[in-house]
């Protein structure tokens, strides 16, 4: 896991997805391991991460102001039945437990 000193502020209705810098497999060895990340608006104020693995047998290092992943910001909808509510209480992979 990736430290990147960073937290995003979102509006309700977007969220901020990560992606893997296509160049990290070839020149650095590693590999965003979750494909996708997705920042949700209520994930605010903790900083977000990057879950990589290193696809070499040497060890890796990345230093600091290093381009790892690259952030898109979507607005998305909703449906008008949506019934979600409570507060996150975690972070990767904390919204499908039960």
């Amino acid at each position: 896991m990736v430290s990147t000193g960073l937290a995003v502020q979102l509006g309700d209705d977007e969220v901020l997805k990560l992606y893997d810098r296509s160049s990290n497999p070839v020149k650095r060895a590693i590999a965003l391991i979750n494909s996708v990340g997705i920042i949700d608006s209520d994930y605010y104020p903790q900083e977000f991460k990057g879950l990589f693995m290193n696809i070499s047998k040497e060890p890796v290092t990345i230093s600091k102001g290093q381009r790892i992943m690259q952030g898109v910001f979507v607005k998305y909808l909703t449906i008008d039945d949506d019934n979600a509510n409570g507060k996150r209480t975690g972070g990767f992979g904390s919204t499908g437990e039960v």
